[in-house]
């Protein structure tokens, strides 16, 4: 290992060294990713180990799929004998070009680069000879204020839908993306032992979106369905040409279970019918009704159907434990159970009255499901 960093040292202390001994060379550039302007396309450090005279620089910066994003040509100035720094003030800009891509006008319009990979070509040119005394290129990395974060749900949470809303965010604008450039969602079952990061890796993904444009993804009704109380990890990556170049960190979440169903005991009637619906579990309904007065006998119910039609139904009290059992009312607290499946009601909605003995009618909303 150390032997070939020495040569990789070695090899780039003899190419600096054949530029510096060059009568005219390109040494360096000092482009920043954060300060883009077309003089500071010209920032190259310029090495003459002959007489002083006059030159042009032209500057080219190229997306990742090589297209020409920015193109400056200085104007003629003199070039001193020796080293002439990068930030030579008498260094102007005498053209400036841009793209039409939206890259280029994201570049003019904030002066930096947005995330991802560059390359900035500069052409030393003698004004006595139109061909390029030089040429120097050189890689532009650009990552300063890039962030690309998972949002919800958070790390660790509980999600109680098996189509749940995964939020993200990123830095720039979409329509920034170079060609061959897009975001990804990834979403992969967990198995035992694994954290996220290993699942969205290794694991075959239960969901994947390519070509995001927005930063709500809903699980789709037509992937492959999220299983209750299984942990499952999703990422979002930045992909350019079908390599990943920029990744979040990969978050995990749980389906909640479904709880097990039990009947739930007791709802009270109500004087009003209200938005309130009782959904029968199991086909049964439990109720409790108090009778104010004083009145002692047969508890007679109706149902009444969506389309309005009065069907008598029998009810039983709850501690006889017996169907189709004729209640009995008593002063007092009252419990009952009405069992909508033996009264052949089929799968709807549906509203239960009572009427206590000064023939006050009271009301539950009831929905039995299919």
């Amino acid at each position: 290992m150390k032997k070939s960093r020495l040569v990789i040292v070695l090899a780039f202390m003899i190419f600096l060294q054949e530029r510096i001994n060059a009568q005219v060379a390109i040494v360096s550039m000092q482009l920043m990713a954060y300060n883009v302007t077309p003089d500071n396309m010209l920032s190259a450090s310029i090495m003459n180990n002959g007489a002083e005279q006059q030159v042009q620089l032209v500057s080219k910066l190229y997306s990742f799929n090589n297209e020409v994003i920015l193109s400056v040509r200085s104007a003629p100035f003199m070039l001193r004998n020796g080293l002439n720094s990068a930030y030579d003030v008498a260094r102007r800009a005498a053209s400036v070009e841009y793209s039409n891509g939206n890259q280029a006008q994201y570049i003019k319009a904030t002066s930096s680069l947005p995330s991802g990979n560059f390359r900035i070509c500069t052409d030393l040119i003698l004004m006595s000879s139109p061909e390029p005394a030089d040429q120097y290129c050189d890689e532009v990395v650009s990552d300063y204020n890039q962030y690309l974060y998972l949002v919800s749900p958070n790390d660790g949470d509980t999600v109680n839908s098996l189509t749940p809303l995964l939020m993200w965010t990123h830095s720039e604008p979409f329509s920034v993306l170079g060609q061959g450039e897009s975001f990804r969602i990834v979403v992969s079952e967990m198995q035992a032992g694994q954290g996220p990061e290993n699942a969205v890796t290794v694991n075959t993904p239960v969901m994947s979106q390519n070509y995001l444009t927005g930063h709500n993804i809903q699980y789709p009704y037509d992937a492959k369905e999220l299983t209750p109380g299984k942990k499952y990890a999703w990422q979002i990556q930045k992909m350019a040409n079908g390599v990943i170049i920029n990744k979040t960190e990969a978050w995990e979440f749980v389906v909640r279970k479904k709880p097990e169903e039990k009947d739930i005991k007791y709802v009270a009637l109500r004087p009003v019918v209200d938005g309130s619906i009782y959904t029968a579990v199991n086909g049964k309904v439990y109720f409790r009704f108090i009778e104010e007065y004083q009145a002692k006998g047969e508890m007679k119910a109706y149902i009444i159907s969506d389309k309005g039609k009065e069907l008598p139904v029998p009810v039983a009290n709850d501690q006889e434990d017996k169907k189709h059992s004729t209640s009995i009312k008593n002063n007092g607290d009252n419990r009952f159970v009405l069992d909508l499946e033996l009264s052949g009601l089929k799968p709807g909605y549906y509203r239960l009255e009572i009427k206590n003995a000064k023939r006050e009618t009271f009301y539950l909303k009831i929905y039995l499901p299919g």
